[in-house]
This record gives C-alpha cells, structure tokens and sequence, in this order.
C-alpha cells in the first residue's frame, strides 16, 4: 500500500525560511551600499561644482591670476577679509567650502564631510607664455583626490 505524503516537513519549511532570510540579508547589505554610494557621488559633485566655481574666478580675474595661487585651506574655515577682488575671492570659496552652505537632500541640510587630511589647495604657475592654475581637494581623509587644471591666461 502506497502512503500519500500531506503537507510540508518541518525541515522543508526550516530550510526554506533560511533560503529566504539570505535573500533578504543580501538585499539589506545591497540597500546600504547603494545609499553609501549616493553619498559619496553627492559629495563628488559637490566638489565638482566648487573646483569650477575656483577655477572661474581665476580665469575671471587674469591680470591677478598670480594672487590666487596662496590659497590653502583644512576643516578650520575663517574670512581673512581684504578689499582685493582676489581676497574676496578667497573669502567666497571658504564660505562655499565651509558648513555653512549645505547640501540638500530630501529638503534635509547634508553638511558636507570635513575630516583631517582634507585639504583645498590653489597652485598658480605664471609662465612666459601662459599662466596655468589648478585646485587640488583631498577628502576622505586625503584618499579621494580631486584635481582641476585650466589655462588661465
């Protein structure tokens, strides 16, 4: 006689939870990865917009190129002043560097990361036949790296 089995084992269906709770394991690590990711390219585009926004005020002030190439800045923003355009300049990227401005996501503030080894950097090369400057921004504790360089004048 032949005997029908009815139902789920209580080992199938053990094994079928443990199935299902990997998956969902694999999806909570992709999910944390993914918002990890959307930081840093938030952070990335951030720097973008202020090495461009560096490089336009040299290129828009070139008969002074030679003056912005002192600038140097860590995590400790603070106005230097001055009536040069190029030390109100420097007075505008530190504004747009600090926490002041942030960054918005989801109508939230973001502040943008300052940890030490980050560094804004302004170098300055006046040549006989042109004058090339370049912004270096290390963040990440120095790891991430990002350089622009334009010919100036």
């Amino acid at each position: 006689m032949v005997r029908s089995n009815r139902g789920i084992s209580l080992i199938e269906s053990l094994v079928c939870i443990v199935i299902i709770g990997i998956g969902f394991i694999a999806i909570m690590q992709l999910s944390a990865f993914t918002i990890n990711s959307m930081d840093r390219a938030t952070e990335k585009n951030k720097l973008n917009y202020l090495s461009e926004m560096v490089m336009e005020d040299m290129i828009g002030d070139p008969d002074n190129a030679s003056k912005y190439g002192s600038f140097s800045e860590t995590c400790g923003y603070a106005n230097k002043g001055g009536s040069n355009l190029y030390d109100k300049m420097k007075d505008k990227w530190r504004n747009k560097l600090s926490e002041k401005n942030y960054i918005k996501v989801n109508n939230k503030d973001k502040k943008p990361s300052c940890k030490t080894g980050d560094t804004k950097k302004t170098f300055v090369n006046v040549g006989t036949k042109n004058t090339t400057g370049r912004v270096n921004f290390l963040t990440g504790t120095g790891k991430r790296k990002k350089y622009l360089g334009v010919v100036v004048k």
